[in-house]
């Protein structure tokens, strides 16, 4: 049904990892973090370049182009009982967080803009569900002022996700497709965008942030790395 929609429009973006030979990086999810660790990615959602300094991976620079703004899912080894602390900074505002994290969780660190003009870091836990038969799809609401967000098949097709409250995320899987869609918080709606190249196996995850006139919405192709100090 999908295929039948619209043809296609644009093409996918790609996860961010780390670069050097300290880490090793793969198309899909690894089916748990190694024993003990769990899977953390940051992810920019804020109008302009990050510098984060987390305590448990090396300093990044998250980007405002779609391939960089996410990082791919990284290994952080022991987590058990352990306090993980990251400062990150946009222009001349500045954030911190802590957090912990469950060992074999994959976890999303959203930064992003608060009510009061300051930074903010809000861990979201994935859903670690896997088929390799068919392609996993996630969604994050990533606009802290929308209390619910959902992508839509174009131009009139049936919804692919409803209902995601802000700072969330849900996933499902699906058959590889191709569509035009689009993400909307309300009246406020992305312009339209392809869903193409999903292959069985593979991780893909749609991303609505704020923007100005209109919010943005893209997709990326999740990644999993490990990395060692």
């Amino acid at each position: 049904m999908m295929r039948r929609l619209l043809a296609l429009a644009a093409t996918l973006a790609t996860s961010l990892g780390f670069s050097g030979a300290a880490w090793a990086q793969a198309q899909v999810y690894d089916p748990v973090p190694p024993r003990g660790s769990a899977y953390v990615r940051l992810v920019n959602v804020l109008p302009g370049e990050v510098t984060a300094r987390p305590d448990f991976l090396p300093q990044q620079r998250l980007g405002t182009a779609p391939a960089q703004r996410v990082m791919a899912f990284t290994t952080v080894e022991n987590v058990a009982n352990r306090q993980l602390r990251l400062e990150f900074q946009e222009g001349q505002r500045r954030g911190q967080a802590s957090f912990r994290v469950e060992p074999g969780s994959f976890v999303t660190v959203l930064l992003h803009a608060t009510a009061n003009g300051g930074l903010a870091a809000t861990p979201v836990v994935d859903s670690a569900d896997f088929n390799r038969a068919r392609a996993r799809l996630a969604f994050y609401n990533a606009m802290p002022d929308c209390p619910a967000a959902g992508v839509t098949i174009q131009p009139s097709g049936p919804a692919v996700f409803e209902g995601v409250p802000s700072l969330g995320t849900r996933a499902r899987s699906v058959n590889p497709v191709t569509a035009e869609i689009r993400s909307a918080c309300g009246d406020r709606a992305s312009a339209p965008f392809a869903l193409e190249g999903l292959e069985a196996g593979g991780m893909y995850s749609i991303w609505l942030i704020s923007g100005t006139p209109q919010p943005q919405a893209f997709v990326t192709r999740d990644t999993t790395a490990v990395w060692r100090p």
